[in-house]
């Protein structure tokens, strides 16, 4: 199908979104759905367009969690009334990232994109290799030769995930802005993914580029000179692991979740990340894991009143399911500094704040509304339609109680974070810059792809998450009222 989207012609909608004309934007993504289009596709490729005019990034990144979650919406069972029409209930989640777009398509229509020179790896000098010289363009604060460097890769016809490899690597020691450097290039690289790369591919890397290097105006926390030191010290290599043979352990991994959330210094949580992987020989995975759990487990310690630090917390889970996912597209040992970098900074943010008396409170009525398990019925449709009724209701401790029930019942988790990622969408994303739907995004690839050595650890708090973020978000009546 993806072939067939890239072949659409789409400038009746880039028309639409241009002149912010919202009842045809409306009228046209109805049009897609009732025939059967793919909105990742359509989306991947209405980012690529904005991503010019989008000097934040946040549109692109939103566009890119769009795309991935409507990945999921073919598992969503059908309507229990037949003639609810469900392209109508789908809307949301593909015209809510759209018109968070509109003004970077406004930008975009008047930048002329110049890209500079490619610098190929045969022109790295005798002995250096492309990642070190990524890396030298990060610390130096050189976008330009950033983007020529990974310019330059794809210009040889180098394997995607080589050039993913080198951004990773180039900022694997480095941490800046609560970690968005790392999130815009996994999640631009995902937007890729839904375009199928091509001749896509440029227009994200000079987006991407500017973000990567380190900016001298940018004052990085105290923690990070402590990891970059420790992940340079030779007695913290991990490169042995390239040649380690046994199967993963990754139960080892799990008192690295105690220690995160504890008030050990950072110097102790990176060694807690060494010992997991090197002595305990859990796999770069399972760590992953286990930091967006503590990562999820900091989050629901928020209260839902305050919006604004849930979104602030909410970032240490943003980077460390990023990260997670980057072990999911390549092994390189480079890219293993990150795991250092996610420990310490989901400690930092524990330490930063303290449980809300709100949060208390939300997790005494989730423990009583757990000894009941009510709502739904017995089959998948009835509970999903429970649970969007519940969340349009904001009611969080209903939503909760009907996705255990989902869960005990055995039903396909990934209709359900479909149903979370279309209530999502209610959320106006002009008015949080998307972090609803990216948040839902990240907590669903966490739980989906939660290891399977590691299955009896619950890792519910994530489904949590997923719906506090989707349950609190100042709504759009546009598409929440539809």
């Amino acid at each position: 199908m993806a072939a067939v989207e890239l072949r659409l012609d789409l400038s009746a909608l880039m028309n639409a979104l241009v002149a912010n004309d919202k009842a045809h934007i409306l009228s046209i993504v109805r049009s897609y759905l009732q025939n059967g289009d793919d909105p990742s596709v359509i989306l991947g490729r209405v980012g690529v367009a904005a991503a010019p005019g989008d000097t934040d990034g946040h549109s692109t990144i939103t566009l890119a969690a769009a795309a991935m979650l409507s990945r999921l919406l073919h598992t969503l069972p059908e309507p229990l009334d037949p003639q609810v029409q469900t392209q109508d209930q789908r809307l949301p989640l593909f015209v809510e990232p759209l018109l968070a777009a509109i003004p970077s398509l406004q930008a975009a229509q008047n930048v002329i994109s110049a890209y500079p020179e490619p610098f190929f790896p045969s022109g790295v000098p005798e002995g250096h290799t492309v990642n070190e010289a990524v890396h030298d363009a990060v610390y130096k604060n050189d976008p330009v030769m950033t983007e020529r460097l990974l310019l330059g890769l794809f210009g040889t016809g180098a394997d995607y995930r080589s050039l993913e490899a080198r951004a990773y690597e180039g900022i694997s020691t480095s941490f800046q802005n609560a970690g968005h450097p790392l999130i815009f290039a996994v999640r631009g690289f995902q937007l890729l993914d839904a375009v199928e790369w091509s001749d896509a591919t440029p227009t994200i890397i000079h987006w991407l580029a500017p973000h990567l290097p380190l900016q001298p105006s940018n004052e990085a926390p105290a923690w990070v000179a402590t990891v970059h030191d420790y992940a340079l010290d030779p007695a913290h290599d991990m490169t042995s692991i390239r040649t380690r043979l046994a199967a993963p352990k990754d139960e080892n991994a799990l008192p690295l979740h105690k220690l995160i959330l504890s008030d050990a210094d950072t110097t102790q949580v990176c060694q807690g990340v060494y010992d997991a992987i090197i002595k305990g020989g859990a796999s770069p995975r399972g760590v992953g894991a286990v930091i967006a759990l503590a990562a999820a487990d900091v989050l629901n310690r928020v209260g839902d009143g305050d919006r604004d630090l849930f979104v602030h917390v909410a970032h240490g889970l943003l980077f460390s399911s990023s990260i997670h996912t980057v072990f999911h597209q390549i092994q390189d040992v480079e890219v293993l500094p990150l795991l250092f970098t996610s420990a310490a900074f989901i400690n930092a943010l524990q330490k930063e704040i303290e449980t809300q008396p709100e949060a208390t409170q939300r997790a005494s009525a989730v423990a009583k509304a757990s000894s009941s398990i009510v709502g739904g019925g017995l089959i998948a449709a009835s509970q999903v339609e429970a649970l969007t009724a519940q969340l349009k209701a904001h009611d969080l401790v209903g939503a909760i109680a009907t996705t255990r029930r989902y869960m005990i019942l055995g039903h396909d988790p990934r209709a359900l974070f479909g149903a979370i990622g279309l209530a999502a969408a209610w959320t106006d994303a002009t008015a949080d810059q998307g972090h609803t739907l990216q948040i839902v995004h990240a907590a669903a690839e966490e739980f989906l792809n939660w290891p399977a050595t590691l299955a009896s650890t619950s890792h519910e708090i994530l489904i949590q998450a997923a719906l506090r973020a989707a349950t609190f978000g100042t709504r759009n009546p546009l598409l929440e009222n539809l």
